[in-house]
């Protein structure tokens, strides 16, 4: 039986990569800052929360680290954990290279040091690549950072590709697209308009504030991206692999197709504050999935109406119900 690691499991992207490989007979070993403290609410709602074995890891302890890998044994590690805020990133800098970057290091350093072969997967992410209009970005575009937490995102994901090519190891990175669900925390802002919109549309608010709306991005759906995880984690052969749509739509459209599933006109729902906008962020970003496509046989499998029907459903997927 193959044993699998995810650091970060009772998270978004987490939660749906147990349910994913649980299907397919892993053992999944979970990790969690404190397990007594954890909302475990998204593993209950995926009905997975009895079938993983939960490890309390401080992943500032390399000690800790080295003595969970020991016992355990993993053939795959998932390295999910860290904050995935990019607007708290900038409030707490330090917090996303201490929780994103270091425990990376750490862990690579020990596989390497204790010859492992397990397969290491590193989540990385399209914030990496920053602004570069006109641009369709692959594994081989450059990197531009804007934020914190995507800086912390690009330090490991060199550090990945770096101990992959100098050392050898079976580590590979994916970077990804934002990717939505019912799971999503609520200070995201998809989750912050699907809310907003709810209320409004029955009659308990009447309007929603939020920053710019001009910003586009390549909307996914989490589950699909925990599929793209597990396919590159399981991988013979390590490598990056952009994991997106290939097709890219603003925030705007985000929003007037929720208004319109809801009957609401957004011109008149809608209130910009400029209080909300980031010191820096990307504006638009184009992105090319093809080496996921060609060599793993994976594709996002959902259009940007179907993934925000599913969020204002609350369902789990877009096309089951539960």
């Amino acid at each position: 039986m193959t044993t699998a690691l995810i650091c970060g499991v009772s998270g978004q992207t987490g939660a749906y990569l147990a349910d994913r490989i649980l299907e397919k007979g892993y053992r999944v070993v979970g990790t969690s800052r404190d397990f007594s403290e954890a909302n475990l609410w998204r593993l209950a709602r995926l009905r997975v929360n009895d079938r993983i074995e939960k490890v309390s890891l401080s992943l500032h302890d390399s000690v800790a680290i080295r003595n969970t890998l020991a016992q355990y044994q993993p053939d795959e590690i998932y390295y999910l954990a860290g904050p995935s805020s990019v607007a708290a990133s900038f409030r707490e800098p330090t917090v996303s290279m201490e929780l994103i970057f270091q425990p990376v290091v750490t862990f690579l350093e020990i596989l390497r040091d204790t010859g492992s072969t397990a397969h290491f997967f590193n989540a990385a992410s399209s914030d990496c690549f920053g602004n570069q209009p006109g641009v369709r970005l692959s594994e081989s575009s450059a990197l531009s950072p804007l934020s914190p937490y995507a800086v912390a995102k690009t330090a490991a994901f060199w550090t990945v590709r770096n101990y992959r090519e100098s050392f050898g190891l079976h580590a590979s990175n994916g970077i990804l697209a934002n990717h939505e669900s019912p799971l999503r925390g609520p200070e995201f802002v998809t989750q912050k308009i699907i809310t907003g919109l709810l209320e409004i549309a029955q009659g308990t608010a009447q309007t929603i504030s939020l920053g710019s709306t001009a910003i586009s991005r390549d909307w996914l759906w989490a589950g699909d991206v925990a599929n793209a995880i597990s396919a590159i984690g399981e991988a013979d052969k390590p490598d990056d692999y952009v994991v997106a749509s290939g097709t890219s739509s603003s925030l705007d459209d985000f929003v007037r197709v929720a208004c319109l599933e809801l009957g609401l006109d957004p011109d008149s729902v809608v209130n910009h504050d400029e209080a909300l906008l980031r010191p820096s962020d990307i504006i638009d970003i184009a992105l090319d999935p093809g080496k996921i496509e060609q060599d793993l046989g994976w594709k996002a499998r959902y259009s940007l109406r179907e993934i925000v029907r599913a969020l204002l459903e609350g369902r789990l997927a877009p096309d089951q119900r539960e």
